[in-house]
């Protein structure tokens, strides 16, 4: 572990990106037409979704690093509330971080919370059955950070309208591509709030 560390801060100080880039590089052309305004990405590992108009919310040092922007606000996503105030953002954005935590509602809610009505909710995670697939086929160790073996479009809509129901917003559907980009789903949601 503290190898792999070692060998992505060389990497960052020559200048030498990661092999593959960021999970975002494959999918921001889907999406990047529903980030307008300003908003934020969390869980970015140093390649935010846009460079201008967005903030980065991760780890004050993200465990990925996949690029070069800096964090705006650290925060450790998932165990405490995201230190900014409700109805804040146009849009949120997150990539291949929702998959690792037991409690994807409580997460979602906390996103949720911190959109403004009417602002897209924008998701980026694996199926996880294709991802292992994937990983088999090349080699590629498993992320032991994943904590649903049923990760995928129908667990996270499951998720999402078992939330909806909780908290009484509406939901609409803007984007759907499910597995089109190797093993990643990405949904983007309209949420309108009371």
């Amino acid at each position: 572990m503290i190898l792999k560390a070692v060998k992505r801060r060389i990497r960052k100080i020559l200048g030498i990106k990661a092999k593959h880039g960021s999970e975002t590089t494959k999918v921001r052309p889907l999406v990047i037409g529903y980030c307008e305004g300003f908003g934020c990405d969390i869980g970015f590992g140093g390649d935010k979704i846009k460079k201008e108009s967005c903030i980065g919310i991760d780890f004050a040092t993200p465990y990925a690093f996949a690029g070069d922007d800096k964090v705006d606000i650290a925060c450790n996503v998932g165990k405490e509330p995201i230190p900014v105030e409700s109805n804040y953002f146009d849009y949120v954005y997150s990539s291949h971080l929702i998959e690792d935590f037991e409690d994807t509602a409580g997460v979602l809610s906390e996103f949720i919370r911190i959109l403004k009505s009417g602002g897209n909710l924008i998701l980026v995670f694996p199926d996880q059955q294709e991802y292992e697939k994937v990983c088999r086929q090349t080699g590629q160790p498993l992320n032991t950070y994943h904590v649903h073996s049923n990760m995928g479009f129908t667990y996270m809509m499951n998720c999402l309208e078992g939330l909806k129901a909780k908290q009484h917003f509406g939901m609409e559907l803007l984007y759907k591509s499910d597995r089109a980009i190797d093993y990643n789903v990405v949904m983007v949601l309209k949420i309108t709030k009371g």
